[in-house]
């Protein structure tokens, strides 16, 4: 098995570390199941850190640290075995999407869904295509930390 070490990467980030045979050995909340790319993209959804405190019982520390370590791409340092499921650095690491059973259809002459062996989708195939490549959240985190800037003063 790889990557079965647990690593506090960087002392700026004392609650962030990699490995440990969970999610992966991707960038997370120490003692949890939970990614850094979640805590961002939870925060960017819901444009509150109190949704990401309450649903995930962090702290907003813990908050601050998941959305510096993710603004300053330190992953990309601590190289990660992957990176957080939901970020476009972790789809150059994957192999390509095969799109080959993938069928579009509409339902009710207006709705789209994308329908596979292992995949549905609700949307276009376009959609779909533009959802895979994940997103850059470093620049969502960094966009994050400048609107809220004054919950870390």
């Amino acid at each position: 098995m790889a990557h079965i070490y647990k690593t506090r990467m960087n002392s700026l980030f004392p609650n962030i570390v990699c490995g440990g045979g969970v999610l992966n050995g991707s960038p997370r909340i120490d003692g949890r199941r939970l990614a850094v790319g979640d805590v961002v993209s939870t925060v960017y959804i819901s444009s509150t850190f109190n949704e990401a405190k309450e649903m995930y019982d962090l702290s907003i520390d813990e908050i601050r640290q998941a959305l510096l370590y993710c603004s300053s791409l330190q992953c990309k340092a601590d190289n990660p075995f992957v990176f957080c499921h939901n970020c476009s650095l972790r789809t150059e690491q994957e192999d390509p999407i095969n799109i080959f059973d993938l069928e579009e259809h509409t339902l009710n002459n207006e709705t789209k869904i994308v329908k596979g062996e292992n995949v549905i989708f609700l949307g276009s195939m376009e959609e779909y295509l533009e959802e895979s490549k994940g997103k850059n959240w470093w620049d969502i985190a960094t966009n994050l930390l400048i609107d809220h800037r004054n919950r870390f003063a």
